[in-house]
C-alpha cells in the first residue's frame, strides 16, 4: 500500500458518498455488485466482519485491511468514475443460508436490514447487555426459534455500537427491554415489550403467519415445558 494512501483515500471517500466516515454494509454490497461480485447476505457478512475490527462500520483504517484481501484498487477508482455518469443499480438482497431453528445475533442495523429485506418473517429481539430480564428471557427465545421453525429470529443489543444505539433509539424507539418487532414481506408489522411468554406467543401468532401455521406444535411445546408456559406480569428494563 506504500505511495497509494492518498488513492486508497480518494476511493474510501468515493464509496462513503455521504461523507460520514464509515462504510456500512449496504454501501459495502453496493460496491461488489458494481464490481461485478453479486454477493449472498452470508458472504458480505464474512468480508465486513472481517474488515469492521470495531464493528462500529468500516472506516478508512478497516478500508485499507480490506483492500489488501478483497478489492483492487484500480477497479474500484475506475468504478466510482464511471459510476457518476450511470444510474445506481442496488446490489440484490438474497436470502441468507443462515440456519433457521436458531437465534442469528446481528451487528449493525444494515446487517438485520439485510434479513428484513429477504422478504421471510422475522422476529427482532432487542435486548442490552445490562438487562435483566433480557438475559432471563435468552433461553425462551432460543427455544421458541425451535417452535417457530419457519421464522428468522434475529437479536440485537441496543447498546452494541452506532448503528445498533440508533436501531433502538430512532427505529424503534425503545424505552423498555427486551422489545421485539416483527417483519413480514420486508415492513414491520408490530413491536412489543417485556419478558412474557404469553404476550411474545400472542402476538407472533396474530401477526406471522409462519408461526400461526406452527400453533399445534408451540402448544405441544408449551405442554411439555413449563419455561415456555403462561408467565406471570412481564417484568422489564428500561434503557
Amino acid at each position: 500500500l506504500e505511495g497509494k494512501l492518498e488513492e486508497y483515500e480518494r476511493a474510501f471517500n468515493g464509496v462513503d458518498s455521504d461523507g460520514t466516515g464509515v462504510i456500512s454494509r449496504q454501501t459495502l454490497g453496493q460496491l461488489f455488485a458494481g464490481l461485478g461480485r453479486l454477493l449472498s447476505v452470508d458472504e458480505l457478512n464474512n468480508i465486513a466482519e472481517e474488515a469492521d475490527v470495531g464493528h462500529d462500520g468500516i472506516d478508512f483504517a478497516d478500508f485499507l485491511g480490506l483492500a489488501r484481501s478483497h478489492l483492487d484498487l484500480s477497479e474500484v477508482i475506475r468504478y466510482l468514475e464511471t459510476s457518476a455518469e450511470r444510474p445506481a443499480v442496488p446490489a440484490p438482497v438474497e436470502k441468507s443460508s443462515a440456519e433457521l431453528r436458531t437465534v442469528t445475533t446481528v451487528h449493525s442495523e444494515s446487517e438485520l436490514n439485510a434479513f428484513v429485506n429477504s422478504g421471510e418473517d422475522v422476529v427482532v429481539k432487542l435486548a442490552f447487555t445490562w438487562c435483566r430480564p433480557c438475559k432471563a428471557f435468552a433461553p425462551k427465545y432460543d427455544k421458541f426459534s425451535k417452535v417457530y421453525k419457519k421464522t428468522r429470529f434475529l437479536k440485537i443489543v441496543g447498546n452494541e455500537n452506532e448503528s445498533c444505539k440508533h436501531y433502538a433509539k430512532e427505529v424503534l424507539k425503545a424505552k423498555i427491554s427486551p422489545m421485539f418487532a416483527v417483519y413480514s414481506e420486508g415492513k414491520l408489522v408490530t413491536t412489543w415489550n417485556g419478558a412474557n411468554n404469553e404476550r411474545f406467543v400472542n402476538n407472533m401468532e396474530q401477526f406471522l403467519t409462519s408461526a400461526r401455521e406452527l400453533a399445534e406444535v408451540r402448544k405441544s411445546a408449551v405442554a411439555a415445558d413449563t419455561s415456555l408456559q403462561p408467565s406471570p406480569p412481564a417484568s422489564a428494563s428500561h434503557p
